[in-house]
């Protein structure tokens, strides 16, 4: 996976807070938009989908050309022999040898199909990737119909990075023939459609990938990904993260999105277990600390302030210390509702210990509040001025009353 896709939509998810105890909007935000961001598909090798390609092409070619001979007598074909010795150079790997002698085919007979998609397939393994695309558009010229000159036109355009003539290669070959898709294409148009930006073809393949192939795992983390990217069918990507899991339990970037999903549907501690997971590939504690954060957030609504202030507190130290001020205002209100039945309790057993520890909470809400801010200086000046100082002066005469 490339991990430097995610960056900006995982670690881009925000908490929005306000009132001054319990925020009522504690929530995470979904990005506008983000299309750059997605999990990149796996790379399908462009030369091995090429090489694919080509084998398959000949296959269709040859059955194209015996159909259309049917029936009547065909004139011999000139390029005959030296299409078959430039084939069997290629398939020997031999791609200076075939070239000389596919371009002799192609000369011969130009009119012949799979001698413009063989000659294509020689360039490519030359390196020379814009005349192998004017080989293959010759081809589909002379047999439209055939998919997989559409197929290795768009592998050449990926190894270009040529994206959008890649993308419309791919679009084209499927509406061939929809039977044509493996796994190692869908991969390639899925990555070809992430870096286009069309999220609606990236999920029409993610969604294809899922259903032809159910357990190639990278369409069901593309499909979760692309669902909740566009904030729609909750439902399908979270069933989409939970197959992916199911293949691949151990991949952690598959774990940090699945504690995402978790994480909106309330399921904070499968989400916290997922998120843990995550956290032993070093490149994601950045992505996994919003998962706390949004974690932290719901449990504040829930009034469970020691669990907030936990999640909360592993969040911010795995965040980078641009975010640490959004953990710190959540953290230092978690820690100041914990705070009060701790004192009560501290009183009510005049257990001077526990008051002592209630008196180190509220240094550290003092610190998490100052730290925070710039995020909501009303809010923050309202409890450091109105809330902390009598709370703590009841908490310093109860100390003082222990002596």
């Amino acid at each position: 996976m490339d991990l430097a896709q995610v960056r900006r939509y995982l670690a881009g998810l925000t908490v929005v807070a306000s009132g001054i105890a319990l925020p009522a909007a504690a929530r995470a935000q979904q990005p506008a938009a983000a299309p750059a961001a997605a999990p990149a598909a796996p790379a399908a090798d462009s030369t091995s989908l090429i090489e694919h390609a080509a084998t398959q092409a000949r296959a269709v070619a040859n059955r194209l050309d015996s159909v259309a001979a049917a029936g009547h007598h065909a004139p011999a074909d000139a390029s005959a022999t030296q299409y078959q010795n430039g084939l069997t150079q290629l398939l020997a790997g031999q791609c200076d040898a075939a070239y000389l002698l596919l371009r002799g085919a192609v000369t011969a007979n130009p009119n012949k199909a799979r001698n413009h998609g063989d000659l294509a397939y020689a360039l490519a393994c030359r390196q020379r990737p814009d005349d192998a695309a004017t080989e293959y558009e010759a081809a589909i010229r002379l047999q439209s119909t055939n998919p997989w000159y559409y197929v290795g036109l768009a592998a050449v355009r990926v190894s270009q990075e040529r994206w959008t003539e890649a993308g419309a290669n791919y679009t084209l070959a499927i509406a061939v023939d929809s039977t044509i898709l493996y796994p190692a294409l869908v991969n390639s148009a899925l990555s070809t459609f992430m870096h286009t930006g069309n999220a609606d073809q990236e999920l029409a393949w993610a969604r294809a990938g899922t259903q032809r192939f159910p357990n190639e795992a990278n369409a069901w983390l593309r499909l979760a990904y692309t669902l909740r990217q566009r904030g729609e069918n909750a439902a399908e990507g979270l069933d989409a993260i939970r197959h992916f899991h199911a293949l691949q339990a151990d991949n952690h970037l598959g774990q940090a999105l699945f504690a995402l999903y978790l994480s909106d549907a309330g399921q904070s501690d499968s989400a916290l277990t997922y998120a843990g997971e995550a956290v032993a590939d070093t490149t994601l504690r950045e992505y996994v600390s919003v998962v706390f954060l949004r974690v932290g957030a719901h449990l504040l609504q829930t009034r469970d302030f020691t669990r907030a202030a936990y999640a909360l507190n592993r969040g911010r130290d795995l965040a980078p210390a641009s975010s640490h001020a959004r953990f710190s205002l959540y953290i230092g209100i978690a820690n100041l509702q914990r705070a009060v039945p701790l004192y009560n309790e501290a009183v009510e057993k005049k257990n001077c210990t526990e008051g002592k520890m209630v008196d180190s909470i509220l240094v550290a809400v003092d610190h998490d509040l100052h730290e925070s801010m710039a995020l909501d200086s009303a809010q923050v000046t309202h409890i450091l001025n109105d809330m902390l100082p009598p709370f703590r002066q009841k908490v310093n005469d109860f100390k003082d009353g222990c002596h």
